[in-house]
């Protein structure tokens, strides 16, 4: 057997569970696609494709990969996603994963192409940008499902022969070679060039995969007593799939010594912080707070940091009502309070009092009818909610991102 179908027989997946096979439409998706179909039948198969949308090609990159998913009676799921100003790839990877994760059900699993030489490549810029050298888990919990990388000791060759021997069709996207991308300069420019000096390089590199860190949960996590150590900070920190070199975690531990009353701060990555509050560490994304909307009771709405639900209640607001959804950035100071058995509130206070993070208050939905604040979401309803109303009575929840 060829080692691409040795290596996804080799699979212990769940018993009948569906298989999500992320697919880009490249070569080593593309292998990796046609070959799960031969292994494990095409109705248990689902390709998924994002669309970045950072190339021109990308529409007709689609076309192909729906052609393709017809050509092998799979079923392919399309997104478009928008990438985020700063690092290109990270965002690009991270608003991929985010939908990977979006779609990905209880017991399902998810397969990515990534192959030996990813690994070797990924523990290379790890080495030089001080991070630490853990290179590309085979598998890992993603989630409500497994996330599983069969050809991770596959070599690119095998891969290739695959493709060649059973005539597949790929895409070749041009931004592969573009080698301002510090991992396409590591591919295209450094390995061969230490490969010609030292054959031997690529076990080398293979060789200082450190072992596997202890699984963390994704919460945030306790101040011990003593120092934290870095070990704990980076397995923490790679919960989330953030690994950030040694010099920040150094940053964080001195940073988060800081006296009581200081809010600290630290970039990790793009768009992502460490914070502190209330003797534990917080893994925040900066998410723009949203301009104020109409809604109407009983209708989901999506904002820019989260999503504004509603649930049934004997008190509440009835359906079909209109109210303005604002927050406290755009209220003016004299209408930051609300009425709350019998007395009005400061929102600073009941925001404290409710133990809900400083980062998150600006962003935090309030309702407003004219110019009062009639609910201060999930934390003061509306005090004009009469009992035993006929109509439908609901209440908002409010979901923000993570």
């Amino acid at each position: 057997m060829c080692p691409v179908l040795e290596a996804l027989a080799e699979l212990e997946l769940p018993v009948n569970s569906r298989l999500w096979i992320a697919y880009s439409g490249g070569i080593d998706s593309t292998v990796l696609l046609h070959a799960s179909v031969q292994v494990f039948g095409a109705s248990r198969c689902r390709a998924i494709h994002i669309n970045h949308k950072l190339s021109a090609p990308s529409d007709r990159w689609v076309e192909h990969c729906l052609r393709s998913a017809v050509h092998l009676s799979v079923d392919l799921t399309v997104e478009e996603v928008e990438i985020s100003e700063g690092n290109v790839e990270q965002q690009a990877r991270l608003s991929r994963y985010a939908m990977f994760r979006h779609h990905l059900g209880p017991s399902e699993v998810l397969l990515t192409a990534h192959h030996r030489d990813d690994d070797i490549e990924t523990l290379t810029w790890q080495l030089f940008s001080g991070r630490a050298t853990i290179g590309i888990p085979a598998s890992r919990p993603f989630g409500s499902g497994t996330l599983w990388r069969p050809l991770l000791h596959v070599e690119k060759q095998d891969i290739e022969a695959y493709a060649m021997q059973h005539e597949l069709t790929w895409i070749e996207d041009e931004s592969n070679t573009d080698t301002s991308f510090d991992r396409n300069w590591i591919r295209h420019e450094l390995l061969p060039q230490l490969s010609s000096r030292f054959p031997q390089v690529k076990q080398r590199i293979l060789d200082l995969k450190q072992a596997t860190l202890s699984l963390i949960e994704r919460e945030p996590l306790q101040l011990p007593v003593e120092e934290i150590t870095i070990e704990k900070l980076r397995a923490w920190l790679l919960a989330y799939e953030v690994n950030p070199p040694t010099t920040v975690l150094n940053q964080i531990q001195k940073q988060i010594s800081a006296k009581a009353d200081a809010n600290p701060e630290i970039k990790v990555a793009d768009g992502l912080f460490v914070r502190r509050y209330r003797k534990r560490l917080h893994l925040v994304r900066n998410f723009e707070a949203f301009t104020p909307l109409n809604v109407e009771v009983g209708r989901p709405i999506q904002l820019s940091n989260g999503t504004l639900n509603w649930k049934n209640s004997l008190e509440g607001f009835e359906e079909g009502r209109t109210l303005l959804c604002t927050n406290r950035l755009h209220l003016k100071s004299g209408q930051r309070s609300i009425k709350d058995g019998g007395m009005h509130k400061k929102l600073a206070n009941l925001f404290q009092e409710s133990s809900i993070p400083p980062w998150l208050r600006d962003g935090w939905p309030v309702l407003c009818e004219g110019d009062t604040v009639v609910s201060l979401v999930d934390i003061v309803p509306d005090p004009s909610a009469r009992k035993g109303q006929k109509s439908l009575a609901l209440v908002p929840t409010w979901h923000p991102f993570d």
